[in-house]
C-alpha cells in the first residue's frame, strides 16, 4: 500500500490523534482527503487517494482516521461540517480545502469511490472559496 503522503492516526491515544489531526488541518498547507473507518474498503480508498496525491511538493495529503468516533467532536467543529451526515458512521470520507473547510463528502451508502470520484473530491477541495 502507498503511504508516502498518508498519515494514519493512532487508535489507542485519542489526545495524540487529535493533536495530529489539528496539525494536519490547521498548521500544514494541505488539501486533505480524509478516510474514516477500517477494513478492506477503507484500505482501498486510502490507496486510491494516495495514488492521486501527487508529488511530494504538491499540497494533497491523505489522512486515515480508523476510529472516527474518537475524534467526532473535533471533526464536527470543522468549517463545513454541516455537510457531514448526522451519523458519522454513514460517512466514508471527506475532502478539506487548504483553508480548513470540508468541501466534499462521500457517504458509505454510495459504495467505495473509484479513482474519478476521489479526483473529483480533491478538485472540489482545491477550488477557490468563492467558487465552492
Amino acid at each position: 500500500m502507498e503511504f508516502r503522503k498518508t498519515t494514519i492516526l493512532p487508535t489507542d491515544d485519542a489526545e495524540l490523534a487529535g493533536r495530529m489531526l489539528a496539525d494536519l488541518v490547521y498548521e500544514q498547507p494541505y488539501v486533505l482527503f480524509v478516510v474514516l473507518g477500517t477494513g478492506p474498503e477503507a484500505e482501498d480508498l486510502v490507496q486510491r487517494a494516495a495514488k492521486l496525491s501527487g508529488a511530494e511538493s504538491e499540497p494533497r495529503w491523505v489522512v486515515w482516521i480508523r476510529q472516527p468516533v474518537m475524534l467526532e467532536t473535533q471533526i464536527r467543529n470543522f468549517s463545513g461540517a454541516e455537510r457531514l451526515p448526522a451519523a458519522l458512521g454513514h460517512c466514508r470520507a471527506f475532502s478539506m480545502s487548504i483553508t480548513d473547510a470540508i468541501r466534499d463528502v462521500m457517504l458509505a451508502s454510495d459504495g467505495v469511490p473509484n479513482l474519478m470520484r476521489v479526483l473529483q473530491a480533491y478538485f472540489r477541495a482545491e477550488k477557490m472559496e468563492e467558487d465552492a
